[in-house]
């Protein structure tokens, strides 16, 4: 009978184990029918680290990772054979929905600051938590905000390696949890009750910003995107079935370094959907229509074959993200210069309105929602949200107004 082969320590070896004579170890397997090779200087986990030696696992806890990849079906070679930058790649073309300006848009934003950093150029299978908190420390230094750093991690970093994980090619997404704490992102809250009814009340009185009003309240009663918005003609809406149907969104951008106005698909495939309208909702689209006729306006571009746009400006054109956004400061801030001027006349503290944008719109229209009761999966198909803590993270914001309107639901319980 052979002797078994020991360690320098008199330590028996197991099959596949052996020693080098410098004393570091390695254990050789096999993986689809490939020889591959593993080293550590220690084999025990209890083992101390040789001195000037780099830290590492010991050679049973990779063995013992090992088989529970083989026994999983995990392959990790291709995911230490390729970089992050191929993976994304492989991840994109996975993605058949995708228009093709859309990863055009992706592929860009990539190459802006993903392709040449070290995390790019790193392969997937040796990622850990801390490579990728370390890119977005170094986005951070270079001044990018803290929106667009979620931005790269919910839509290119974040989705390229789960399609790793789902593929049997990670075992894990490290960067899960990456941005967990992560609280220098501005908030976004809704307005309240007494805020929208401000809001709403100084457009409709104003001269000048009255012509906004049943665009806002479809914005609202509807919590669509304000590209969801802006792309709606007059052929997704049935005034007579109540309906109003969202298959695309009108996207205003650089397109390989050019400015474009364009039609792409919902942000997800649950952004595909019909919402029902409420009567306030349907009247807002009437005096749209009789808006767009009093002043004159009609819709004279047609945009990747859609046309009659419902909501236009003063040029007969669909409005942009940033332009209307635009639209919503300066009524915030015209209205807050008169509250203040009124306030200081009357000797009292002035109701001032904070920042309002085209999403804390459609946050605020889903909190109206959730504030009614509405059924959370019925809200999550309304909003389009792919995710349900998505649309679970509205019914854990709790304002006074809505706290004791649920409390008054109890009163006779005891």
């Amino acid at each position: 009978m052979a002797e078994k082969r020991k360690d320098s320590k008199g330590r028996v070896l197991k099959e596949g184990e052996f020693q080098r004579k410098n004393g570091k170890y390695e254990y050789k397997y096999t993986q689809n029918g490939e020889r591959k090779t593993v080293y550590s200087w220690r084999l025990l986990a209890t083992d101390k680290n040789p001195e000037g030696k780099k830290y590492d696992l010991s050679l049973r806890e990779k063995e013992k990772e090992i088989s529970r990849d083989l026994d999983d079906g995990i392959n990790t070679t291709l995911a230490h054979q390729i970089n992050l930058n191929e993976m994304f790649e492989m991840y994109l073309r996975s993605k058949k929905k995708l228009s093709s300006k859309t990863k055009a848009k992706y592929r860009q934003l990539w190459k802006l600051h993903v392709a040449e950093s070290p995390l790019g150029l790193m392969a997937p299978g040796k990622m850990k938590k801390a490579n990728i908190q370390h890119f977005y420390a170094g986005l951070s230094d270079e001044g990018l905000s803290d929106t667009t750093i979620r931005m790269y991690h919910n839509n290119l970093i974040q989705p390229t390696l789960v399609y790793a994980v789902d593929n049997d090619l990670l075992r894990k997404n490290p960067a899960k949890g990456c941005l967990d704490g992560y609280t220098d992102c501005k908030k976004r809250n809704a307005l309240t009750r007494e805020e929208q009814r401000i809001f709403l009340d100084f457009v409709k009185n104003s001269k000048y910003y009255n012509v906004y009003l049943p665009m806002l309240q479809i914005m609202i009663g509807t919590a669509c995107r304000i590209g969801e918005i802006s792309g709606l003609t007059w052929e997704d809406v049935d005034m007579k079935k109540r309906e109003i149907h969202i298959n695309h969104q009108l996207v205003y951008e650089k397109v390989d370094g050019k400015a474009t106005l364009y039609i792409d698909t919902p942000k997800s495939e649950s952004g595909n959907r019909t919402i029902g309208m409420t009567s306030q909702v349907r009247n807002a689209f009437l005096e749209q229509k009789a808006l767009c006729i009093r002043l004159g306006r009609r819709s004279v571009v047609e945009v990747d074959g859609y046309k009659d746009f419902i909501f236009l400006n003063n040029w007969n054109r669909p409005y942009t993200t940033t332009g209307f956004n635009a639209v919503l400061g300066r009524i915030v801030t015209h209205y807050n210069k008169e509250e203040q001027k009124k306030a200081e006349k009357e000797k009292r503290k002035p109701l001032l309105l904070p920042h309002i944008s085209n999403h804390i719109l459609r946050h605020t229209g889903c909190t109206r929602m959730a504030e009614a009761g509405m059924d959370i999966k019925v809200l999550q198909t309304i909003m389009g949200h792919s995710d349900p803590a998505i649309t679970l993270k509205v019914y854990d914001h709790v304002d006074n107004e809505r706290m004791k309107n649920e409390v008054l639901k109890v009163e006779y319980v005891v």
